[in-house]
């Protein structure tokens, strides 16, 4: 079964036993268990979309690791002026596994 969640405005498509990452979540901290409510649900040959089906199913995810990501480089320099500046930024990441998607 493949489902996606919606994670910090995000979605993602996860399916049980999955290792993912995504933007730092507030208030959480590594070994939690986070329950998610699925945005969409495929089950072999079914598509479910309907709000009411998808309120019983749940995704819950484990916070493995908390790591920087890939660091990104920004330059900008203005022409015949001598300006030139270059900053850098890396996001704060959460490492979640699915432990299981529960159908009611």
């Amino acid at each position: 079964m493949n489902v996606f969640i919606n994670i910090s405005g995000k979605q993602v498509r996860v399916k049980e036993g999955m290792v993912f990452s995504t933007f730092t979540l507030k208030d959480k901290k590594i070994g939690e268990q986070i329950e998610f409510t699925p945005v969409c649900s495929i089950d072999e040959d079914e598509v479910i979309t309907e709000e009411k089906k998808l309120k019983k199913i749940k995704v819950v995810c484990d916070i493995i690791e908390e790591k920087k990501g890939k660091k990104i480089y920004s330059f900008k320099k203005k022409p015949k002026t001598g300006y030139k500046r270059g900053y850098g930024h890396r996001d704060r990441l959460m490492v979640l596994k699915v432990l299981k998607i529960e159908k009611k």
